[in-house]
């Protein structure tokens, strides 16, 4: 099996369950390819009330091996302003919370624009110190959010991916997720926005079957496959 086949292979296995042990779970696919840095991974909206909810964002570095390069951080925004109270529950080690009350347009993400919350190895979305302190390529982290904010019983994974970001620094174009890798062989750094496949919810997939989440991963393969021809 090939490296990305096998990676999206483990994180739709993974996802389907969660989905299937959180039966209020909501869940995407997301993914990126860029220059020098690739990921894929999943977005899970869980544990939902009014007033709180868990948001857990799974990644891989899918990256060529050959360059090697880390993830180091991850931003996104807050959908319309629903979410008051960010706190980060669970990640891999040296990953910390960035963003601030009330996470709106605090996080340079230049050049596509303001960012509300993420995670870092550093003191900020571009980082700091040691690259080798995120993800190598073919490592997987789990980074989970609580949050609590009003409304939060309505708020989906197709919610995130429309809160797109916004302020100064954004010549190239807003994005609703941006993964910043650092540590290049070739000393370079890339910036990769992330795109959303939702995924049915539940009961969806009981009457449907996995067919259209195997779909998915196959259509992003061949997206993978085309654009490293």
């Amino acid at each position: 099996m090939k490296p990305q086949n096998r990676y999206l292979s483990r994180m739709v296995g993974g996802m389907l369950l969660f989905i299937g042990l959180s039966g209020t779970a909501q869940a995407g696919l997301i993914f990126g390819n860029g220059p020098l840095g690739d990921f894929t991974g999943s977005l899970v909206v869980a544990n939902q009330t009014s007033t709180t909810a868990t948001l857990t964002i799974t990644l891989t570095n899918t990256s060529p091996v050959a360059n090697g390069g880390y993830l180091t951080a991850f931003v996104l925004n807050n959908p319309g302003n629903m979410i008051t109270g960010i706190s980060l529950t669970s990640a891999p080690a040296n990953f910390t919370l960035l963003g601030t009350p009330p996470f709106q347009d605090g996080i340079n993400g230049a050049p596509n624009g303001q960012f509300d919350f993420g995670v870092s190895t550093g003191n900020g979305f571009e980082g700091g110190g040691s690259p080798s302190k995120g993800l190598a390529v073919g490592a997987t982290g789990i980074f989970t959010f609580s949050l609590t904010g009003t409304n939060l019983s309505t708020l989906s994974p197709a919610d995130f991916a429309s809160a797109l970001s916004g302020g100064t620094g954004i010549g190239q174009g807003p994005e609703f997720f941006v993964a910043r890798f650092r540590g290049f062989n070739n000393n370079g750094s890339d910036k990769v926005p992330g795109t959303l496949s939702t995924v049915p919810e539940p009961s969806s997939l009981v009457s449907c079957g996995i067919a259209g989440v195997i779909g998915l991963s196959f259509a992003w393969c061949r997206r993978k496959k085309l654009a490293t021809a």
